[in-house]
């Protein structure tokens, strides 16, 4: 009864206030019972272990450090394509639920095609070897003939940092960039001196603590980082700039400990010029409309992608 009328914001639907607040519970009951966080334990993945839909096909990339996995319709051909880089603090390695979610980025861009990095993660690979593997995968798509302006990127969490870091690269190198990114909670400091870092550890339902004094420096594992400079826009993309970049669209739940990554790349963004929509979701978790499509935020944050992608294709 708490949870369906104790809402805070009945605005907020009781699918993702109820997901939010038992995350949340369990895990902060979990601390204070064993005075330990959580880990982020990473299970290889099998190429075998998924089913494409009968509409599509599945084919395994190997790059010269990585792989990937590129959906296609059976039979139609498309001259457009999503790259799908997928987060988990460079720890967690790919897995089915970015399969199912390559099958919903083509459902909202015309049946497109959608190549998913399996990048290289922490601890075995320290950066920069997720982002050289974002650089060659992205590389590969242009040999393959997709136009850079048919390329639309896409990230969640450490996979939107990865997009946009990628983005900086490229850039900076002269070469040609992508028609857009769109990003779910990207994790852009990883050196966590944004504000949320302090005003959110209470509401975080995946990195919080619920006692501020025993949080840790970095409440998101930096084991990817190895001894490099935190600050390095190719790590942490919120320390870049953003002259010269493609339209951006940002959602992000606003109880998440990473809210501030968001909102710095929205601010530099718009300072650049750059076309730029930033959705905060009240009372929402991180990376919500990945892990929890259904919810009708979620469903919600679905239909914004398809429109953006419409607008800006």
């Amino acid at each position: 009864m708490t949870l369906i009328y104790g809402r805070p914001d009945l605005s907020v639907s009781f699918q993702g206030h109820y997901i939010n607040e038992t995350t949340k519970f369990d895990y902060f009951t979990e601390q204070r019972l064993t005075n330990e966080r959580r880990t982020f334990n990473s299970v290889p993945y099998s190429f075998q272990s998924w089913d494409p839909p009968k509409t599509y096909e599945n084919e395994q990339i190997q790059l010269s450090q990585s792989k990937g996995y590129l959906l296609s319709q059976n039979e139609s051909s498309s001259d457009h394509v999503i790259y799908q880089l997928h987060g988990g603090a460079y720890i967690k390695q790919f897995s089915n639920r970015y399969n199912e979610m390559a099958v919903r980025y083509s459902s909202v861009y015309n049946g497109a095609d959608v190549f998913s990095l399996d990048y290289r993660t922490a601890p075995e690979q320290e950066h920069p070897a997720a982002l050289n593997d974002a650089m060659e995968g992205y590389r590969w798509l242009i040999d393959q003939g997709y136009e850079p302006d048919e390329i639309v990127v896409t990230g969640d969490s450490a996979g939107g940092g990865l997009a946009l870091a990628m983005g900086l690269k490229l850039r900076d190198q002269d070469q040609p960039l992508p028609s857009m990114f769109i990003l779910a909670s990207p994790w852009t400091d990883l050196a966590a001196n944004g504000d949320s870092y302090e005003t959110k550890i209470q509401d975080d339902a995946l990195f919080g603590s619920p006692n501020p004094d025993t949080a840790p420096e970095y409440p998101v594992p930096v084991t990817y980082a190895g001894d490099h400079d935190l600050t390095d826009p190719y790590l942490s993309p919120a320390y870049g700039e953003y002259n010269h970049f493609p339209p951006i669209l940002i959602q992000t739940g606003r109880e998440e400990l990473l809210l501030s990554d968001s909102q710095t790349i929205y601010e530099k963004a718009k300072a650049a010029g750059t076309t730029v929509q930033f959705i905060e979701y009240e009372g929402l978790f991180h990376n919500f409309y990945i892990s929890q499509p259904e919810i009708p935020e979620g469903q919600e944050a679905w239909k914004r992608i398809e429109s953006f992608i419409e607008e800006h294709k």
